[in-house]
């Protein structure tokens, strides 16, 4: 039988996991109910995907990071798209902070091992 489960992560904006969620073309809908079909339990989360294989929500935790809730019997899947998420969750956080200290994007790479590498510059 599977069960309700709750995953932490150092996730923060809601606004952002949508963004990585865009860009990674996973559907995802806003402001939902979340349900976990076999305890019953249910509720509100600011982002719930819909992805077949890994149904889950991000819910906003006390201390302010997201916690992901889901089902047992899918965490295969909900990790392997939660790993996803947090890497263009990281990608970004790290434009819009570089873009906030003047830099600009020079070259954006993806190598054989999927690591993203990014060359910023600033003119003064």
């Amino acid at each position: 039988m599977s069960k309700f489960v709750k995953i932490n992560t150092e996730l923060r904006d809601a606004d952002i996991v949508m963004e990585a969620l865009d860009d990674l073309s996973i559907p995802y809908e806003a402001n939902q109910q979340y349900k976990h079909i076999y305890s019953g339990h249910k509720e509100l989360v600011p982002v719930l995907v819909r992805k077949p294989g890994a149904h889950f929500g991000f819910r906003q935790k006390e201390d302010g990071l997201l916690e992901v809730i889901g089902d047992d019997m899918q965490m295969h899947g909900i990790q392997k798209t939660v790993e996803s998420i947090q890497q263009r969750y990281a990608y970004r956080i790290v434009l819009r902070e570089t873009e906030q200290a003047g830099f600009d994007l020079v070259e954006e790479t993806v190598g054989a091992d999927q690591v993203i590498r990014l060359t910023v510059r600033r003119w003064q």
